[in-house]
Parts: structure tokens; C-alpha cells; sequence
């Protein structure tokens, strides 16, 4: 039985739910949409575990309740599609204790290294943090840099020593905004050690106990019944 159509309406349900509530599946969700127009029993057999994982965690939800200040962190996952050697962008904007925007993408090029990888991932980023910045300007939220969380030191040299930049030369230009908008106060780039980044999911399978944590960072909980302070979406 051909089940090529049944595939791509079941992956197109899961973008949605990865692009609105549930981003604790975007990378899953996007991986699976790289095969909607010739799918293989191993891709539907993958999609149908990502809706097993969501039967049992039906409940979980992103809880808003905390810090009023946004917050972003960024990853890439160096050379991680083993098709295409490209990597994979994910970051994840946090305000109110909750995730509010995020996203896990393949990168439209391969990066020569994985500062590189870093640096295209930010560029994408920043613009998300330039927009959201508007958007909280308009909310009445005050002015401030958007502080941006990074694991990869390199990066934030190509960011902080802009002479010494040569061995970034051949990077598209456009990928340098993150460096532009970094020198005029609009964002704010420091370090975090990987273990601690939030966006890890985004860019990398992770399981047990390391999924779990990724949903907490997330701020993706399950409600109590008796809870009235936060709201939970």
C-alpha cells in the first residue's frame, strides 16, 4: 500500500504542532519533512514514534509565569546531516519562564568549521531577537540588548575582534548582521557551557533523562489542576 500521501498529511500535522506548542519536536518534525516526497517504511515507522511520544505526553505543556525579560539561546550542530554534511540551526527565545519562539533548521550551506556553523546560526537568530525586540518595544517592555546565549568561545572571538576576522572572509555576507547588530547594542552575545544550553534539542537527538531536561528548560510542564498564577498554552 502506497503510503506516501498518508505520510505527508501525518508530517504536516507534526510541523504544526512543532511550529505552535510543541517544540520539543521541532528537529523531529523537521527531519521528517526532508523525505515527504519519497518516504521509506523506515521514515514512516519514525513518524509514527514521534506520535507515540506525544500519546504519552499528552499533558505537558509551555507554562509562562516567570522572568519578564526575553532571552535567546543559539546552537548549531556541526556537519550533523549525514546526507548533505550541512548543519543544523536551533535557538529558542525565552520569556516568562516559557519558550515563545523557536526553531531547528538545516542550514542552506556546509560550514567549514564549527565556528562557522555557530556564526550562520546566529545571523538567523538575530534577525528572530531584531523582530521580537519591535514586538516587545510595542508591548511597552523597555529598550535593552537582547541577551544571547552561546557554547562555542570561537564564535564569540569572530563576534568581539572583528580584525581578526580574515579566516571568515569567504562567510556570505549576510550572515554578518549578527556582527553588525552585536556592535550596535541591539543584542548581546555571552557565553553558557553546553551542557546548560537550552537549544541542544533543537539540533540533536536527545533521549531519557536528556529529553527531559530539554522539556524543562523549556519551560513544558504538566499543569496542576490547582494551578491559577501561570498561564499554560
Amino acid at each position: 500500500m502506497d503510503t506516501s500521501g498518508r505520510y505527508e498529511e501525518l508530517v504536516r500535522s507534526l510541523l504544526y504542532l512543532a511550529t505552535s506548542v510543541r517544540p520539543d519536536i521541532s528537529l523531529a518534525a523537521n527531519t521528517l519533512a526532508r523525505f515527504m516526497s519519497q518516504p521509506e517504511e523506515s521514515h514512516w515507522r519514525a513518524a509514527k514514534g514521534v506520535v507515540r511520544y506525544l500519546s504519552g505526553t499528552v499533558d505537558l505543556g509551555l507554562q509562562y509565569g516567570g522572568s519578564r525579560e526575553l532571552e535567546e539561546v543559539v546552537d548549531a550542530d556541526y556537519n550533523g546531516c549525514p546526507d548533505t554534511r550541512r548543519s543544523t540551526t536551533g535557538w529558542v527565545f525565552m520569556y516568562g519562564g516559557g519558550a515563545i519562539s523557536w526553531s531547528s533548521k538545516r542550514q542552506p550551506t556546509v560550514s567549514c568549521s564549527t565556528a562557522e556553523a555557530e556564526y550562520i546560526a546566529a545571523a538567523a537568530a538575530t534577525r528572530e531577537a531584531l523582530w521580537l525586540k519591535k514586538l516587545m518595544g510595542d508591548l511597552g517592555e523597555p529598550d535593552r540588548p537582547v541577551p544571547m546565549a552561546e557554547d562555542n568561545l570561537d564564535f564569540l572571538s569572530l563576534i568581539s575582534n572583528p580584525e581578526g576576522t580574515g579566516r571568515a572572509k569567504h562567510i556570505d555576507t549576510a550572515h554578518h548582521l549578527v556582527r553588525e547588530r552585536a556592535a550596535m547594542g541591539d543584542v548581546k552575545f555571552f557565553h553558557r557551557p553546553g551542557a546548560e544550553m537550552v537549544a541542544d534539542g533543537l539540533t540533536k537527538a536527545l533521549a531519557g533523562p536528556a529529553m527531559a531536561e530539554f522539556r524543562r528548560r523549556l519551560g513544558m510542564v504538566q499543569p496542576s489542576k490547582t494551578e491559577t498564577t501561570a498561564a499554560t498554552v
